[in-house]
């Protein structure tokens, strides 16, 4: 079974949630790849430059990826015995992004093969623009979600610091990708969990089962279901 996994990067900054995600995914036998945000480096190097406009951003974005939390991350895994293999978009042309396009396009034979191999594959939200060769930061939510659909995958489940989605104070057990929209407009959701719903929904109609929780929901099965 293939399974793809969003981290928000904040485990890696954590060692108990560190230790709680290898545990995780040592208890599961799928196929995963996993994708990675930016944790707490990211923003502070952003911020530290003025923010995402300034003109190397995405190339100060994928050295904080690439030389930061990817390979701490890898290397935390590999020293479990998991069989991780580091890589962002731009690797292999993994993702990448034709002339006037903010969509990528995955090369998903690539991560089949890795899976086929039984690699872990850890991915940073970078691709490649196919015309200049320019690296671009993604939204780690809508990479996964790109990926997820791409690989056909059986499961893509995105990993928050609650136990599933909440409105009104109360945890939604199961939501359609229509009922997202609806939420969204309305305001119902705390606005961090905006892009997380956002990617989930466009995700369930190309994806087996798509859930959204946090590490011990992971385990418990506590969790929102997001369905087409």
């Amino acid at each position: 079974m293939t399974h793809v996994i969003k981290i928000s990067g904040y485990e890696v900054d954590h060692a108990d949630s560190l230790q709680t995600l290898i545990s995780a995914l040592s208890s599961i036998n799928d196929q995963v790849v996993l994708i990675h945000g930016g944790g707490s480096i990211l923003p502070r190097v952003l911020n530290a430059i003025g923010g995402t406009n300034h003109p190397a951003a995405a190339e100060i974005a994928a050295m904080a990826l690439r030389g930061g939390i990817n390979p701490r991350l890898v290397a935390a895994l590999t020293q479990h015995h998991l069989q991780a293999i580091g890589l962002c978009g731009s690797d292999l042309e993994l993702m990448y992004l034709l002339p006037k396009s903010d969509e990528p396009i995955v090369r998903f034979e690539v991560l089949h093969y890795l899976l086929e191999q039984a690699w872990l594959p850890v991915l940073a939200p970078l691709a490649m623009e196919s015309a200049t060769g320019a690296v671009k930061l993604l939204n780690a939510d809508t990479a996964a979600q790109m990926i997820a659909s791409a690989l056909s995958a059986d499961q893509l489940t995105y990993i928050v610091q609650t136990p599933g989605v909440y409105a009104a104070g109360r945890r939604i057990s199961g939501i359609s990708g229509r009922q997202c929209d609806r939420y969204i407009k309305q305001g119902a959701f705390d606005p961090s969990y905006t892009s997380v719903v956002k990617a989930a929904s466009l995700a369930a109609p190309h994806v087996g089962r798509v859930r959204i929780t946090d590490l011990n929901g992971f385990l418990d099965g506590v969790e929102t279901v997001v369905v087409a």
